[in-house]
C-alpha cells in the first residue's frame, strides 16, 4: 500500500518549529491508519500544519464556523486526494504541556483523528476510541493512564 499512497505535508504556519522527524511520523501515521482501517485503494493524503488563527480562517471558510479547532479534517475523493488534515501545531504544542507529552505526540494523535474523519469514521461510536489507541501503540505511543483520566 504504502507505493500507492502519497502524504503530502505543508508547513504553513510560523508561530511553532516544526521538530526534526516530525514529517516522517505524520507520514507513517497516515499509512498505518489507512491500513489499520483496511483502505488499501490508491490515494493522496494532504496533511497541513496550520496556527491557530490559520486554522480558524479555514474553519470559517469550508465549515462557516469561526472557533479555533485543534484539528479539522475535509474529505475530498476527487483527483485522487482522499481529503486533508488541517492541524494546528501551537494547540498541539498547548495540548503537550496540558497533558505532559511531547507535541510530535499530539500531532500525530491530530493527524490520526483526522484521517479517521476523512474515512468517515464516527469519533462517538463505540470502537472508536480502541480505534485510536491501537493505531497509537502501533506508532509507539500508546495512551497512558494519565492522559486518559486528564481528558
Amino acid at each position: 500500500m504504502a507505493e500507492k499512497t502519497k502524504v503530502v505535508i505543508t508547513d504553513i504556519q510560523k508561530t511553532v518549529k516544526v521538530p526534526k522527524g516530525l514529517r516522517m511520523l505524520i507520514r507513517r501515521c497516515c499509512l498505518a491508519t489507512l491500513r489499520l482501517q483496511g483502505y488499501s485503494a490508491s490515494a493522496e493524503i494532504d496533511v497541513i500544519f496550520t496556527d491557530n488563527e490559520e486554522i480558524r480562517k479555514i474553519n470559517e471558510k469550508i465549515f462557516g464556523c469561526s472557533s479555533v479547532e485543534n484539528m479539522l479534517y475535509k474529505p475530498m475523493n476527487e483527483d485522487g486526494v482522499l481529503g486533508a488534515v488541517y492541524v494546528s501545531l501551537e494547540r498541539a504544542s498547548e495540548l503537550a504541556q496540558t497533558y505532559f507529552s511531547s507535541l510530535q505526540r499530539e500531532a500525530v494523535y491530530l493527524t490520526v483523528l483526522g484521517v479517521l474523519g476523512i474515512l468517515g469514521c464516527d469519533p462517538e461510536d463505540e470502537g472508536s476510541r480502541a480505534r485510536e489507541e491501537m493505531i497509537m501503540y502501533e506508532l509507539g505511543f500508546p495512551m497512558s493512564t494519565a492522559y486518559t483520566l486528564s481528558k
